[in-house]
């Protein structure tokens, strides 16, 4: 295929699959060791609970009750209790048989229940007086209601998922789906950027405020909640969104919960191959496309092309497959892998560029008049009190035209039109590969026993152009996002569901103009090192002309890994469901370059007015003052844009559901969380300081005992301002809160077999997002503005 752009070796090219796979073999090696009682992940599992009676309503005790999922073979068994009740907790999402059994009444056997993830489902059994060898059976398909919890969800199953027509296919697509669900600040779903799928709201929260899980897992970003894996649609067996939970083992929400579950293997193999093609030529025109019957004659054929409806070509395929590695041992696997190739072109809009006269100097077209700055005088206060002589013909000669505004003249495309404003559209195109390759190991060790390993990893290439060619990026993503789980069963009421979450992201913004050729310094502007990282051209920002230079906060690497440790130990007493958990977080966010290590220059046209004339009448022209040199704001990074941000996030919470009454179950519980700010390895964190000495004088605070002006003391932004280190914050970003406590309540009613009543409330505590942790980079003492 051919790629658009000028595209050199990725940085991120490398897979390392070894290094991921290393980790996750010592992870298994000592998680195998662990006894029962140590457990990690947030839970994304069901339960089913229900009242064994006989005919007469009669409750039966000490009924034999087996659960077995009907395609690893998985079995769990427990007894009804004294009022009959029994409860079966932190079941793996399936579709199960259950069979019942108790001496005086005849076998109930019932095939295809269907458990969902994060359901407290129901479902009574009445026995019939008889012989035991005799058994009922029931083989109807049935999805058990939830009758015990607050939370308002809606399930999409898998068949729904592959059915439900969507332009886009991605499962998180579906979520939008939702009466609760509306675009966030992303827009509608784009399927080259998997890392906007995270930016949808539900419920009136904010954008990207709700926690997404992959198998249990946290499936978002460290730094600003973008989304890691986007699953394929044909490898998740289930995706619920939760529109609000009120149980306390979910936290770093601000109520909405997404549970995408991925398919396991089973005791037979399964397969399948697909490929879905979007096509400009099968594709109907826009709206707005049709209302351009004709053309300005005034533009050129490609701009009146820009205007008809542009080419698109989309192609998302894969295969998946699964089945049993070792059927007597319970051992089943799953496989899937999907590609995504979408080169499409695109184009800029029309845009102004300089005209071959304006790049000479020549603005005698123009009707404005053009002052020389250097003709003004000023009196002792710098107030200007002789105006400004014209430059005569309205021409700059060609002496003063700055040398390094000549350089910059030559990234500037000429015009494809010879009018002096909307004279050019780039056409460049687009480009957008990806692939992504999903694991599943399944195992039953004995009949209280399971575990189960994922690995995900995607890798995506683009090259997205800018108005001006050849001045577009290069985003290059990795990701790998893994968990390890085990279920364990203590007797007849007690289960510990235990996890172990690993993600890695590596995000690449780079600039492809590098070639041998360091821009920057040819222009002259000092950069923290001789890395290509940071080579290419700077941003300018001319009014009234397409800005040049590549993305403004690019180049930058970033590596995202966040550890997750989390246990849930569920223990059913009577008609009380206890659950208790904790959970731990080990986030690192490292980045290299960013924010403006090009530097970012303004010029507005302001050197080359008459100030002292009337404001209709002072003249001048931004493109004017960019030819001399004069800009009126410029920026620049101060030392070297490096970042090694830690955080920790720790939680503990407890959970009870009471069935007060047959119809009423009341849901309550209590979260504490910590979710420490961030501090740099380095100390490389600065604040200001409001209430410093209870003054109200800004104080800027150097945490720890890093240098602040890396040992020069010319980056020190003023004299007048003062530096402390260790201030109030201490080596973080902000103060440490720990009273972050969260109660969590909620009922249900069951008003009818089939309609359920449901009532909440709750305190959650989610951490600042858009990009927040990125633009820690910025503080001051290192960027400066002028």
């Amino acid at each position: 295929m051919k790629k658009c752009g000028n595209t050199p070796g990725s940085p991120l090219a490398k897979v390392r699959f070894p290094y991921f796979g290393l980790i996750i073999s010592t992870i298994l090696a000592f998680t195998l060791t662990l006894d029962g009682d140590v457990a990690f992940a947030q839970a994304y599992t069901a339960s089913l609970t229900g009242v064994v009676t006989d005919s007469s309503g009669a409750a039966i005790p000490n009924v034999s009750i087996m659960l077995r999922n009907m395609s690893t073979e998985e079995a769990r068994t427990t007894t009804s209790g004294p009022d009959g009740r029994y409860s079966l907790v932190q079941l793996a999402p399936a579709t199960y048989e259950i069979e019942a059994s108790a001496k005086g009444f005849k076998t109930y056997d019932e095939k295809n229940i269907t458990l969902l993830a994060e359901r407290a489902a129901e479902l009574n059994l009445t026995l019939q007086v008889g012989e035991s060898s005799t058994t009922i059976s029931v083989t109807a398909p049935v999805i058990a209601l939830d009758t015990q919890s607050a939370t308002q969800s809606a399930t999409l199953t898998s068949t729904m998922m592959t059915e439900l027509p969507m332009d886009v296919r991605n499962p998180l697509a579906l979520v939008l789906t939702q009466a609760a669900a509306t675009v966030g600040i992303f827009g509608p779903p784009n399927a080259p950027f998997d890392q906007t799928f995270s930016g949808f709201t539900l419920k009136g929260s904010r954008s990207m405020g709700s926690a997404i899980l992959l198998d249990g897992a946290p499936d978002t970003a460290a730094d600003w909640g973008g989304l890691l894996v986007a699953p394929s649609t044909e490898s998740v067996t289930e995706m619920q969104v939760i529109d609000n939970t009120y149980d306390a083992q979910f936290g770093k929400t601000e109520g909405g919960v997404v549970n995408m579950v991925t398919k396991s293997g089973s005791s037979s193999f399964h397969g399948e191959v697909y490929d879905f093609l979007r096509n400009d030529n099968l594709d109907a025109s826009s709206w707005s496309g049709n209302a351009f019957t004709t053309c300005d004659p005034s533009l050129t054929k490609q701009q009146c092309d820009s205007l008809k409806k542009p080419e698109f070509k989309r192609n998302q395929f894969g295969f998946n497959f699964g089945g049993p590695m070792w059927n007597s041992r319970h051992l089943y696997f799953f496989g899937a892998y999907e590609g995504l190739r979408q080169p499409f072109s695109t184009d800029s809009g029309v845009q102004t560029v300089p005209t071959t006269a304006q790049r000479n100097g020549d603005f005698s077209a123009n009707s404005a008049i053009i002052y020389d700055p250097a003709t003004r005088v000023f009196d002792a206060a710098g107030n200007v009190i002789v105006a400004p002589q014209p430059f005569p013909g309205n021409i700059i000669p060609q002496n003063r035209i700055h040398p390094v505004s000549r350089k910059l003249l030559a990234y500037f495309p000429l015009p494809q039109v010879n009018t002096r404003s909307a004279n050019f559209v780039n056409n460049e195109g687009r480009l957008v590969d990806a692939d992504q390759f999903t694991y599943r190991l399944d195992f039953t060790e004995h009949a209280k026993s399971s575990w189960f390993f994922r690995h995900s990893y995607s890798t995506e290439h683009g090259y997205d152009p800018f108005p001006i060619p050849n001045m577009g990026i290069n985003t290059d993503t990795n990701v790998h996002q893994g968990v390890i789980a085990n279920t364990r069963v203590y007797g007849a009421n007690k289960v510990n569901d235990m996890r172990f979450g690993l993600s890695r992201l590596e995000n690449a913004h780079i600039s492809p103009r590098a070639n041998g050729v360091n821009v920057v310094k040819e222009l002259g502007i000092n950069i923290p090192s001789d890395n290509p990282l940071y080579w290419g051209v700077p941003n300018i920002n001319i009014s009234g002309i397409q800005g040049l230079g590549e993305e403004s906060d690019a180049p930058f690497l970033n590596y995202d890994t966040t550890i997750q440790l989390v246990d849930n130990f569920a223990w059913t007493v009577g008609r009380h469901s206890f659950k208790f958990g904790g959970e731990v977080r080990r986030v690192r966010y490292n980045q290299i370059g960013g924010v403006v290590t090009r530097g970012r220059f303004a010029f507005d046209g302001r050197y080359t007015q008459n100030p002292l004339a009337a404001a209709a009448q002072r003249g001048g022209a931004a493109l004017a003052d960019f030819l001399l040199g004069h800009f009126n704001r410029s920026e620049g990074q101060v030392g070297a844009p490096i970042a090694n941000f830690r955080s920790n996030y720790f939680a503990l919470y407890v959970q009870d559901n009471w069935k007060v009454t047959p119809k009423l179950t009341l849901n309550y519980g209590l979260r504490w969380e910590n979710d420490q700010p961030f501090q740099d390895k380095y100390d490389a964190i600065v604040n200001i300081d409001f209430r410093w000495d209870n003054s109200m004088e800004p104080v800027y605070v150097r945490a720890g005992n890093g240098d602040p002006y890396q040992g020069n003391p010319a980056f020190r932004l003023a004299p007048d301002i003062t530096y402390v280190r260790d201030g109030r914050f201490g080596r973080r970003a902000y103060k440490n809160d720990l009273n972050d406590f969260a109660p969590r309540l909620g009922l249900s009613y069951a008003l009818t077999p089939k309609t359920i009543l449901r009532a909440g409330g709750g305190i959650y505590y989610v951490r600042d997002i858009g990009n927040a942790v990125f633009d820690i980079v910025r503080n001051a003492p290192f960027t400066i503005r002028r």
